[in-house]
């Protein structure tokens, strides 16, 4: 604005002298026409200092021109120094707003990528979990069939060895019977008892009482106890003692012949 201010001011200053040098030169030419006896060497002076004026004013407005092409050139200049400034201020600004969204997107891709991979990891130990579950069940329910399997066949080994042995001790049994072994034992069993029966007053004649004797191999009674019997409790509390005190009973003349739970038919007048 003020650029055009001072344009305008020398225009009009330019026009104001071209016109007054006019008004002087239209003054000027009807003096020396009413005058026409002023000599060329009275009239130069006046044209030459009409000349000199507007020389001047040229010079004086080609100053201004040049200071008014200054003026437009400065502010031109600060204009584009401006522009240039505002320019350089926001290439700045986007620069800057560009590191800060890019530094914002690898700040948010490098954290999906801290999520994804933990993600990835937390399933995987899931998933191991998950089978290490799975082989120790599978681990768990093999041993447990496998027990199983050694549990049974060593029930089975065990029925077929007791089997075995039963067998066997049946044979022998057999065997010691048809020897006469087993009735020998019965003899030695009631001989050993009649000894250490102790007959009460009670007692009748024609006694014929069972007794159940739980026995050790070696022979101690662990307990005697009077099944059936034609006597009174006496009696019977007689023949118990009689078995304890019996104690320890005869061995057998053939291991085949034990039997830890015997039943001793006790008559004491055989």
């Amino acid at each position: 604005m003020s650029f055009v201010r001072q344009h305008k001011g020398a225009v009009v200053w330019s026009f104001a002298l071209h016109v007054a040098v006019a008004a002087a030169v239209a003054i000027g030419l009807p003096w020396r026409i009413e005058r026409p006896r002023v000599s060329v060497t009275a009239t130069a002076p006046i044209i030459e200092g009409t000349i000199i004026d507007r020389a001047a004013i040229e010079r004086e407005q080609a100053k201004r021109d040049e200071a008014a092409r200054a003026e437009r050139q400065r502010v031109q200049r600060e204009e584009r120094q401006r522009r240039e400034a505002a320019d350089q201020q926001r290439l700045t600004e986007q620069r800057e707003q560009q590191r800060v969204a890019d530094a914002r997107a690898r700040d948010e891709a490098a954290r999906k990528e801290q999520e994804r991979v933990a993600a990835e990891k937390a399933d995987q130990q899931r998933r191991d979990a998950q089978a290490r579950t799975e082989r120790e069940a599978q681990a768990r329910r093999d041993k447990e069939e496998a027990d199983k399997r050694a549990a049974e066949q060593r029930r089975r080994q065990a029925a077929e060895a007791e089997l075995a042995a039963q067998v066997a001790l049946e044979a022998e049994q057999n065997a010691a019977r048809e020897a006469g072994l087993q009735d020998q034992y019965i003899r030695m069993l009631e001989s050993k008892i009649k000894q250490e029966w102790n007959r009460p007053l009670s007692a009748q004649p024609g006694l014929d009482c069972i007794v159940r004797v739980v026995q050790l191999p070696s022979g101690d009674v662990i307990s005697a106890t009077v099944a059936t019997c034609n006597g009174d409790e006496a009696v019977r509390r007689s023949i118990e003692r009689a078995v304890m005190d019996a104690s320890p009973l005869p061995k057998p003349p053939h291991p085949s012949l034990f039997e830890r739970n015997l039943n001793v038919n006790f008559r004491p007048e055989e």
